[in-house]
């Protein structure tokens, strides 16, 4: 591994073609869009398994796709019970991305739809924390995190594929029974079970919960249930992590700086979003230091009491040195400039013919 009965299942696969508006999906094989895949699990309403490989280097993804995952009795038993997905990241599909100079409109066509395809399965990868290949996860049909399961060269069987599964039983009862306790009650109490789904999911997966954060924060705008603070700083870190995988990281610093002023945050929540605006803005390389400073000093400002306190001060320290370490610079910088300018006993003396140094007309 690298770092990164029958006849009704053949009858319900039969049925399997979901359409959504003008969009139809084909859930009776492997998907390789997550966005179709959560069409088709809402539609038929399954779980999603989640697979992540790279078939050219990690050396394990397409040993398994050969031995059974691709295979079709694998296929027809698993689309019965599951929205199976994979996205891949193999070099192929990187190339598939690039357009020679010399391509045809039909290429270029064909290089377009396939890197929009792979920056999709790329911020996919992100919002799900991957970090090696193979990486299985199942999902809600709404795509949210339940539990990551573990297959190594020893599968080769549908039944063993189904015996991973079956050992989260635990952990896949608690989800569901979480989840459907987010749309039971009242809006405080579907509020507050929303906030509890989030305290018992990884925080390494909780980015896949944003819509209900969203929905959250409709259901208690005013935070009677003590808990709606919680989703502003949520969505905050998604949106923040959206704008980070386009490179706009002004976009990124304004999300932070917006929630830091929601009036429903707490003192140490300000002092967290103001936090995150002033590290982000120096640690993506950003030049303005009193920019920076400033971030910096509000996160400070929001709360001295808090735990951070000190770690922020120390911060200070260090960008106040950065600051002061570029104001001598520039001074150098202005007064070699000064240095290296003519000076008036050396302005140009009338043409002779001759050439004279710098250091012959000082003379």
């Amino acid at each position: 591994m690298k770092k990164i009965g029958f006849v009704a299942a053949l009858l319900l696969a039969a049925f399997a073609m979901i359409s959504c508006g003008n969009k139809t999906v084909d859930s009776t094989k492997w998907l390789d869009s997550f966005e179709d895949a959560k069409i088709a699990a809402q539609k038929e309403n399954k779980q999603i398994i989640l697979f992540f490989s790279a078939d050219d280097s990690d050396n394990l993804s397409l040993t398994l796709k050969e031995k059974l995952l691709f295979k079709d009795d694998f296929v027809t038993a698993e689309t019965a019970k599951y929205v199976l997905v994979n996205l891949d990241f193999s070099e192929s599909k990187y190339q598939a991305a690039q357009v020679a100079e010399d391509a045809s409109s039909e290429e270029k066509k064909a290089a377009e739809k396939a890197k929009k395809r792979l920056e999709e399965n790329m911020n996919v990868a992100t919002y799900y924390s991957v970090q090696m290949s193979p990486t299985f996860y199942l999902t809600s049909k709404e795509g949210y995190y339940i539990t990551q399961l573990l297959f190594d060269d020893t599968l080769s069987s549908i039944e063993g594929f189904d015996a991973e599964i079956a050992s989260h039983e635990e952990e896949i009862k608690t989800f569901t029974d979480a989840l459907a306790r987010t749309t039971q009650g009242t809006n405080l109490e579907k509020a507050k079970a929303i906030d509890d789904l989030y305290n018992q999911t990884d925080r390494s997966f909780v980015y896949s919960l944003a819509p209900l954060a969203r929905e959250g924060l409709k259901l208690d705008p005013k935070n009677e249930s003590g808990v709606t603070n919680r989703f502003v700083v949520e969505i905050a870190q998604v949106e923040a992590m959206e704008a980070a995988m386009s490179n706009d990281i002004e976009k990124m610093i304004q999300v932070f700086d917006k929630a830091a002023e929601n009036k429903l945050l707490s003192a140490e929540q300000k002092q967290q979003m103001y936090y995150y605006a002033g590290y982000y803005l120096g640690g993506m390389g950003s030049t303005d230091y009193a920019r920076v400073r400033e971030y910096i000093q509000k996160a400070y400002d929001a709360d001295p009491q808090s735990d951070a306190a000190s770690g922020i001060q120390n911060l200070l320290r260090i960008v106040d040195e950065r600051i002061a370490e570029t104001a001598q610079m520039n001074e150098d910088i202005k007064i070699e400039n000064k240095t290296d300018s003519p000076s008036d006993d050396s302005a140009p003396t009338e043409n002779t013919g001759e050439t004279k140094s710098a250091e012959g007309l000082k003379q």
